[in-house]
């Protein structure tokens, strides 16, 4: 069964990503957009033979040298990524009961049912709330059968996608920055990636 992208247009406020268009309106902080902007070295579409057309951006971090924009970013990467924290493990569980209690199956003794549940904890378990209960919508919004694992976990990385992108993306702006602030750092991360090494 394949699951195809229902993604829709990004949604902002200063210092909270909505993905869910609770809030209307809205774009990330000015220095944030210049960061991801000016990180563009070439983008070019590929045409693959078994999927839909997509957009590969070749794109490198530039650090960025004013101090109150730094802080800007780093401000709302801080947002970015307790709006990405996974799902506790007792939200996450409800939540897929809920949709499989949706369609029919078959009865499982109790201990296959925890076990059961244990798979998909694990397998879900890095994921926001907010990504699996979207996935549970579209799901039984389209779909006639209840899903598999990998099935859900494709359709929560497609949900993602933008936002993880988005604060690996940003991860990079900070490093870079404080790097070139701090010439130090750059070195002291060497020598604990040697160090590592060694071990």
């Amino acid at each position: 069964m394949s699951i195809q992208s229902l993604r829709e247009p990004s949604r902002y406020q200063h210092g909270i990503v909505d993905f869910n268009g609770l809030l209307e309106e809205g774009l990330p902080p000015p220095a944030v957009q210049r960061a991801i902007k000016t990180g563009v070295a070439s983008s070019r579409m590929v045409f693959p033979a078994d999927g839909s057309v997509k957009m590969l951006e070749f794109w490198k971090p530039v650090p960025v040298e004013e101090g109150s924009e730094l802080t800007e970013i780093e401000t709302y990467l801080s947002s970015l990524e307790a709006h990405l924290a996974p799902a506790t493990r007792w939200d996450l569980l409800g939540r897929l009961l809920a949709l499989m209690s949706h369609f029919r199956s078959d009865p499982h003794p109790p201990e296959v049912e925890a076990r059961i549940a244990d798979d998909w904890a694990e397998d879900l378990g890095s994921f926001p709330m907010w990504a699996v209960e979207e996935a549970a919508r579209r799901w039984r919004r389209t779909k006639r059968f209840r899903p598999q694992i990998c099935e859900m976990v494709d359709l929560c990385e497609i949900i993602c996608a933008d936002r993880v992108q988005e604060r690996d993306r940003l991860r990079s702006v900070v490093d870079v920055s404080r790097a070139v602030r701090n010439p130090l750092i750059t070195r002291v991360q060497a020598i604990a990636r040697m160090s590592i090494k060694k071990l």
